[in-house]
């Protein structure tokens, strides 16, 4: 555990997480002691730049986010206020106030030229998240620590944590020696949230191992377990799973048995991750009983986590895209993303075309202008979930059928690898 941190402290610790000399940096600055702290270090040995996101949550927010833009003016550094625009879910508000978070500041660090984001989770949060998780019995994949790299955005914007030695009293005892006051969030204290009452049990907690610093620890070695199932499963992929260019995933039930239950489990989670898009996984309970069903003679099919399980025969399960959960009609535009899946490529005119998941009156339109797809050795329930190009309502192409009608366009869509190990 750092004591004391100091820019010196941060340099190396950046150096030894393999973060280019040189390199300018994305500071994720909330306004909280944390953040505030992380953003002030970085400055004094690295050219970084400030972003903070206004959730639109509070009526505060913007205020807040405006008075952290002073602080980073004085000092000199650049900085940008993101807003999360758009209707807000009723539920589970901190989970999807997160991903759209860190899905603002990664499209800004790409758009902008920036391939490193800093965080500035710490030893506390280590051992709150532990706490947590293990409440909701999660298994080693959920215990372990934070890594200190995390690939955003498909790789192409690293996430860095150089903090995860560091304790949150350090940071408040630098900011204080630094005379630059922080902003509190008024949830940080809100009892309705488990992290609140995670944070009040380690203020004061009833047995000596429960302190921050020792539960840090275990989840540290808890990473290094989670490290070495994640290559095995890595390597069970490899071998029994394959993957193809629309976005299906396809093996034999027979791979069931050629890894340890945890292995196999989590590699059934990395697939439904791969094809649905989703940035996490299904929870362990409803993978086991999935497991459970594929390996029965009678298995004909099911749903979890926004992915389509089909028996086709001999054994084998394809996995792809249930259609339900797809992304609606959106306009083609040159490097978006439909259903987070999909990186989009086009030149030329577009205007007007949008892109969207063939559906049954698509395919219906489709047959109509290639008769020859109705000769498609891919289920027909995976046909309907295909991206495809419409134009005034009306299917004009489908990329990945080779199929196009009207003028011709470069358009294509390519699969983004979303959670897949690389090789």
């Amino acid at each position: 555990m750092a004591d004391q941190v100091t820019g010196q402290y941060l340099s190396d610790k950046l150096n030894a997480l393999g973060v280019p000399k040189g390199a300018p940096l994305a500071i994720a600055v909330s306004g909280g002691p944390d953040s505030m702290a992380l953003a002030l270090l970085a400055a004094t040995v690295r050219d970084v730049v400030c972003l903070t996101v206004d959730h639109g949550l509070r009526e505060e927010a913007a205020a807040e986010a405006h008075s952290v833009g002073q602080v980073m003016k004085g000092r000199g550094i650049e900085h940008h206020i993101l807003s999360w625009e758009g209707d807000k879910p009723s539920t589970n508000i901190q989970a999807a106030a997160r991903t759209a978070r860190y899905a603002l500041m990664a499209r800004w660090c790409q758009k902008n030229g920036i391939t490193h984001l800093l965080t500035a989770h710490h030893q506390d949060d280590q051992a709150e998240t532990l706490l947590m998780r293990l409440a909701r019995g999660s298994g080693v994949y959920g215990l372990a620590a934070m890594a200190p790299v995390t690939a955003l955005e498909d790789g192409r914007v690293t996430l860095v944590r150089p903090l995860l030695e560091v304790q949150k009293q350090s940071l408040v005892q630098y900011l204080e020696g630094q005379s630059v006051g922080f902003v509190e969030d008024p949830s940080n204290k809100a009892e309705q949230f488990d992290r609140v009452k995670v944070r009040q049990f380690l203020a004061e907690p009833p047995l000596e191992g429960f302190r921050v610093e020792r539960l840090a620890e275990t989840a540290a070695r808890l990473r290094r377990s989670r490290d070495a199932l994640e290559f095995y499963e890595a390597e069970w992929l490899s071998r029994f799973v394959n993957m193809t260019s629309e976005g299906h995933v396809e093996f034999n039930i027979s791979a069931f048995e050629k890894a340890p239950e945890e292995i196999v489990l989590r590699g059934v989670a990395t697939c439904c991750r791969f094809v649905s898009g989703q940035r996490y996984v299904p929870r362990m309970e409803k993978l086991e009983r999935a497991r459970l069903a594929m390996a029965s003679p009678d298995f004909s099919g099911q749903t979890l986590y926004g992915t389509q399980f089909m028996a086709v025969g001999d054994g084998n399960i394809l996995m792809f895209r249930e259609l339900a959960s797809t992304e609606g009609l959106m306009p083609v535009k040159d490097g978006a993303s439909w259903d987070k899946r999909f990186e989009i490529s086009a030149s030329g005119d577009i205007a007007g075309l949008e892109v969207g998941a063939l559906g049954l009156e698509g395919w219906s339109e489709a047959v109509k202008l290639w008769p020859e797809l109705r000769d498609s050795d891919m289920p027909f329930a995976a046909r309907l979930v295909l991206p495809a190009i419409f134009h005034d309502g009306k299917v004009c192409a489908i990329p990945h059928l080779n199929a196009e009608f009207g003028p011709k366009r470069d358009i294509s869509l390519s699969l983004k690898s979303i959670g897949w190990p690389k090789k």
